[in-house]
């Protein structure tokens, strides 16, 4: 941590009392797009003054009070790309399970690769175990462990740009990821992953694994906490990770939840070829309208990759509202054809439904924000054969304002509009990428990435600067992370000593500067 940066009493880089980012190139992602060639971003406290051209913001510079004046910190963004801070709305921590299991540690050679269960339209039994095994997983951790791996696996979405995440259910406790959210400075609707129920192959009734009221009440003890929060970085809202491991009785009880609490819902849905007659088979109903008997079907609901419905379920999220949230560039990696097969995603968004854009999550890491909104941008104008269906201007609505419609944040995150959180990112555009160049969003997104963030702020104050964290150990934090995750894998994935003490002590880029100290199971 550097010595150098002030800290407040929340243990955060201390925001000065104004703070002008002056001359950049500025994309407010507002509802007419808004773009200043040469502007400027005031910030007050945690809010945006103004923002405009470079003239417009200097007169209420001038309007400031003296104290104000006297304290005004001026960020020269003369080479800079100024966005929104990236809101992802779809996100799991599976940082925990970055080893596979037992006897699968992955080779270097890729060539002997089969296709996972979430390829070929989808193994719906094993797509079920796999997310019951999940569950057991997060009931594996030691709180120390959970901590550890919170704190990393939030670092990388900040890193990225990410300023605002949508937890929809992690591998992780939540209660950990709540008080990395809070230690990091970055904003969080946490989750818990729910579950009681999973489908093998074959007809009947889903198998029950656990009691719905105990589940109920977990997530409702999370809702809770987060409702105390008094940082106004911090939310939690009921999601469950699949239909097929969602009993009837818990689907109700989380529908009761999310209109007690007025927060939003989640769960992945339509996201596979196989899944409606999975569904079918052991709940008698498809997807769509099994939300619909729930009391989960309406304006609250995030329906997550939703791409295969029949065309009534189509009416029925049309007039629902709902909004869906998609990860294009997870897509290719996984097997998944959720965009090109049906064309639904894109229908539906030119039918007025919101879609917005997220990373998802997995065991290894998965694209930034900023690689899902090239993905849409590319696959979008692709599959309508016209490059003006999806402006890249669009493509960060997707991943800023509408993305945090989704998380019902949008009065607060999304768009550089005064009166909001002053959340933001930095970008340099001053090499031959964006030479010459007009428009440098689109340069960003043909060949910039997420590893080109500088600047990141979070309620005014500068969490990111020239791409490091000032009130962060960086290399603690990694090291923290591979010790827990060291543990966890011994003890939780029974992955043997001997294959970690290969696979840690012998790979300089995993060995921790403490490796003697590196926790070992008992």
């Amino acid at each position: 941590m550097s010595g150098a940066t002030p800290l407040d009493d929340e243990g955060l880089p201390a925001r000065p009392p104004a703070l002008l980012i002056r001359g950049g190139h500025i994309c407010t992602a507002d509802a007419a797009a808004r773009v200043h060639p040469t502007g400027s971003v005031l910030v007050v406290g945690d809010r945006i003054a103004a923002v405009g051209p470079v003239e417009d913001v200097a007169q209420a510079v001038a309007g400031l009070t003296p104290g104000q004046r006297a304290g005004l910190r001026t960020l020269d963004a003369g080479s800079m790309l100024v966005m929104p801070g990236f809101v992802n709305n779809h996100w799991h921590d599976l940082f925990a399970v970055r080893l596979p299991f037992k006897g699968a540690l992955r080779t270097p050679d890729d060539r002997a690769d089969e296709p996972g269960f979430m390829a070929l339209g989808g193994d719906i039994a094993k797509v079920s175990a796999g997310f019951e095994g999940f569950r057991r997983l997060v009931d594996a951790l030691e709180p120390e462990e959970a901590g550890a791996v919170a704190r990393y696996a939030l670092w990388t979405q900040l890193r990225s740009g990410t300023t605002t995440l949508g937890d929809v259910g992690s591998v992780n406790r939540p209660e950990a990821l709540a008080d990395a959210a809070l230690a990091l400075g970055i904003r969080c609707s946490v989750s818990a992953w729910v579950a009681d129920t999973v489908c093998g192959t074959g007809s009947g009734a889903p198998e029950r694994t656990r009691d719905a009221d105990t589940e109920l009440a977990w997530i409702q003890r999370v809702l809770d906490r987060c409702a105390a929060d008094r940082t106004g970085r911090l939310r939690a809202w009921p999601t469950a990770p699949y239909l097929t491991n969602m009993s009837d009785e818990l689907g109700r009880g989380l529908a009761r939840l999310s209109a007690q609490y007025d927060v939003p819902f989640a769960t992945h849905v339509g996201a596979l070829r196989h899944e409606a007659e999975a569904v079918r088979t052991h709940f008698g109903i498809t997807p769509v309208r099994r939300l619909d008997r729930l009391g989960l079907l309406n304006d609250r609901l995030m329906a997550v990759h939703c791409a295969f419905a029949d065309p009534e379920e189509r009416r029925m999220l049309l007039d629902a509202r709902v909004h869906i949230s998609h990860s294009p560039a997870k897509y290719g990696p996984t097997g998944e054809s959720t965009l090109s097969e049906t064309g639904l995603i894109p229908e539906l968004k030119r039918s007025g439904l919101d879609v917005s854009l997220s990373t998802d999550g997995g065991v290894f890491p998965v694209m930034g924000m900023a690689e899902e909104m090239r993905a849409a941008w590319q696959m979008y104008n692709e599959l309508a054969a016209d490059h003006t269906t999806l402006p890249a201007s669009e493509a960060l609505a997707m991943a800023t304002r509408i993305a945090a419609r989704g998380l019902a944040w949008e009065h607060e995150v999304g768009s550089l509009e005064v009166g909001k959180q002053a959340d933001l990112m930095l970008v340099p555009i001053d090499d031959w990428r964006y030479l010459l160049n007009p428009r440098p969003l689109e340069g960003y997104l043909t060949l910039g990435g997420t590893q080109d963030v500088h600047t990141v702020l979070v309620a005014g104050r500068i969490l990111l600067e020239n791409g490091r964290a000032p009130h962060l150990d960086e290399a603690g934090l990694r090291d923290e992370y591979l010790r827990a995750l060291r543990s966890f894998s011994a003890r939780a994935l029974g992955i043997a000593e001997k294959e970690l003490t290969a696979l840690f002590d012998d790979n300089p880029r995993l060995r921790t500067r403490g490796t003697a100290q590196a926790a070992h199971p008992a």
